[in-house]
């Protein structure tokens, strides 16, 4: 969301702007206007691309319910407009809300009350991209493959985007350069910014796919440590966002919705994981981690949103980890709970498990994301 600030104050332009950027908005995402000029000419240009403007009122020289009009009857310029008002121009600021997304608020008001009027600006700035986000899925989703078309960086915020690359580390490569092989283990997040990677199914490279610019490539393997079986190749010269495990905790910390976008990464593996997910056609099942990593166990009760306790028993070891609707949300040991407790059973390589569809009694004690939780689990194994 592209947000202008106009007022010739930059005291009060400081004070929205850490407002702004305390409820998420992304420094980036936030640009100031001091005059009449700038705001004008930002509000009304296309090309700036504004969702929307928090203007002064009395900005002078500003026709505040003129520059609304005129916004009403732009083709090209859809911007919603928050008009900061003083008490004596609340009846003139009035007639704004009449012509458009348009609303204002009193000054001096509240930091509560000032995120309740973004906020709700927000949600019907969302609207209208939400129409457009499913008219190109709709439009792209011509193929077999087509919910992969979608570049992973499109479905991020811009703080999100700007977070990650900013953590990231970057590398380049020239075409033809394997970047992962049949065995490796992708230590990192790769994402492709610029040019296109080749796939290659199987030793003979036989069922060749491109990935390009907003994807990533080795997610699977990075995001349940286990080796990859496709070769990753450079089909052309290429730039690389490595985002590590270490950076991604943090990210995932510092903003828990990143948990959600990380999983929907798993839908190009759709899928296999629904094949492999056969075996939970029944309530109860067993097997041992040897042959079921605990990463792709998780994941799988994850994708069929079970509910029940899966049970570990590791040598004298017990532990379980309650899911509700796929979301781990208890976990203990014979002497741990919570986090913990998940980490604990996490490096069980060779455990066997059994799965109960029973409800939880006990108390829930992990709050943390489930994905967020197993990529913290990877990189604590890894450290050991």
């Amino acid at each position: 969301m592209k947000i202008l600030i106009a007022s010739a104050s930059p005291t009060a332009r400081k004070i929205i702007r850490g407002i702004l950027e305390k409820i998420g908005h992304a420094s980036a995402d936030i640009l100031e206007a001091a005059d009449r000029k700038a705001t004008v000419s930002a509000l009304t240009n296309p090309k700036a691309g504004f969702d929307l403007g928090i203007v002064d009122w009395d900005l002078p020289d500003l026709d505040s319910l003129g520059l609304a009009r005129e916004l009403r009857d732009s083709k090209s310029v859809k911007v919603h407009l928050l008009f900061c008002v003083k008490p004596a121009d609340r009846d003139a600021a009035g007639e704004v809300t009449g012509l458009g997304p348009y609303d204002w608020i009193e000054r001096p008001f509240t930091d509560e009350a000032f995120r309740k009027k973004v906020r709700a600006m927000r949600k019907t700035t969302e609207k209208p991209k939400t129409k457009l986000s499913t008219r190109r899925l709709r439009a792209i989703a011509s193929g077999k493959d087509a919910e992969f078309s979608l570049p992973f960086l499109l479905q991020l915020p811009s703080h999100l985007i700007d977070e990650l690359l900013k953590r990231a580390l970057r590398s380049r490569h020239r075409p033809g350069t394997v970047l992962l092989k049949p065995g490796d283990v992708a230590e990192a997040l790769h994402i492709v910014t610029r040019g296109e990677v080749e796939i290659l199914e199987g030793s003979a490279g036989i069922g060749t796919r491109i990935s390009g610019e907003g994807d990533p490539y080795g997610e699977l393997s990075f995001m349940t440590a286990q080796p990859v079986v496709e070769t990753v190749r450079a089909h052309t010269e290429i730039d690389v966002a490595s985002v590590t495990k270490a950076e991604l905790a943090e990210v995932l910390r510092r903003h828990p919705r990143m948990a959600d976008y990380l999983s929907s990464l798993l839908s190009r593996h759709s899928k296999t994981m629904k094949t492999r997910a056969t075996t939970l056609s029944h309530a109860d099942f067993k097997g041992t981690l040897d042959a079921t990593p605990f990463a792709d166990l998780i994941q799988l009760l994850g994708s069929t949103r079970k509910t029940g306790v899966l049970g570990f028993r590791d040598g004298n070891r017990a532990g379980a980890i309650y899911l509700e609707d796929g979301e781990a949300v208890h976990a203990w040991t014979d002497d741990l709970k919570g986090e913990d407790a998940f980490f604990e059973i996490a490096g069980w390589k060779a455990a066997r498990f059994a799965f109960r569809s029973i409800r939880r009694q006990e108390p829930k004690t992990l709050k943390a994301a489930t994905m967020t939780l197993l990529l913290e689990a990877m990189r604590r194994l890894e450290e050991r």
